[in-house]
């Protein structure tokens, strides 16, 4: 199976590198991966260490990419990562095979799945934070049916740039815009294949994503340097500070698979975990609200 991830060059470096090159390593755990990067932006030594651990990398811009241009120029869009964008091109790069696989950066493979008996009619994907609410879905991984989103290219683009020509875009990312043109038009994904370190741990998932904050930012949480006056940050952050007895569980056992792959990040992995577990709280769990995922916004 073809396995594409994406990033631009601004995201090539800190925790978004980082964790890429996580992803790659992991590979190892998953079988048979044919990984691709589309990357936009200068070749570098983040681009040069993908070729040198066998990814194939290729020069891609997202799709409507004029659009999103024009739409910041005037104030009314703010692309907060180009490399999430570039998910939307693989259907456009990839011609000659029937189904693929996309990951954000940010996910560890932990065991084989035999990700080909998983066939779509558009894509299939997994639930955004809680396993069991299905309106929403979160993007990270995707099984792609690379036919059916071609011949729904133009229509969606059309969406796309209407909705850069609003008057304000700015809480616009591809994660909604794939969620709002496909509404009722997508699969379900074993929400193992997309597990999140606040959800209890499984052993049997197969894909751990490390959506809320980064392996850095468990280290900061850990260390008592994590930036809690900042409202974005303390939502993102309150999903590691409300489970540290799950993040713990997840990083341990994923240092423990990555130890004949990669021995320095296994190391690191444990140190966090170790850190992690020692962290001890001078106040009530932080909590995130998600409640409105289950708001009339996003109602079956």
């Amino acid at each position: 199976m073809r396995w594409y991830f994406a990033i631009d060059e601004g995201g090539s470096d800190g925790d978004a590198g980082l964790h890429a090159r996580l992803a790659v390593r992991s590979a190892a755990l998953a079988g048979t991966l044919e990984p691709r990067l589309l990357y936009h932006g200068a070749r570098n030594e983040f681009t040069r260490w993908m070729e040198r651990h066998g990814v194939t990398v290729i020069d891609a811009e997202p799709p409507c990419l004029d659009a999103m241009r024009v739409a910041e120029a005037r104030g009314a869009f703010r692309a907060h990562s180009l490399g999430h964008w570039l998910r939307l091109a693989i259907p456009l790069i990839d011609r000659d095979a029937d189904f693929a696989l996309y990951t954000d950066c940010d996910i560890a493979f932990l065991r084989p799945v035999d990700w080909g008996a998983i066939r779509p009619r558009v894509f299939a994907a997994a639930p955004e934070f809680a396993p069991d609410v299905w309106n929403y879905f979160n993007s990270g991984v995707m099984v792609l049916n690379l036919a059916a989103l071609r011949s729904s290219q133009p229509a969606f683009e059309t969406v796309l740039r209407a909705r850069f020509a609003e008057a304000d875009a700015r809480t616009y990312d591809d994660q909604v815009a794939l969620n709002q043109a496909f509404r009722g038009h997508w699969d379900r994904l074993d929400p193992g294949l997309n597990a999140k370190p606040y959800w209890p741990h499984d052993p049997r998932a197969g894909v751990l994503h490390f959506h809320g904050p980064k392996l850095g930012g468990i280290e900061a949480i850990a260390d008592r340097h994590w930036n809690w006056s900042d409202p974005t940050s303390r939502a993102i952050g309150a999903l590691c500070d409300a489970h540290v007895p799950r993040y713990v569980a997840w990083l341990t056992d994923l240092g423990e698979r990555m130890q004949m792959v990669d021995i320095g990040l296994a190391l690191r992995l444990h140190r966090v975990a170790g850190r992690l577990a020692a962290y001890q709280r001078t106040n009530a769990p932080r909590t995130h609200d998600l409640t409105f995922m289950r708001a009339h916004l996003f109602a079956d």
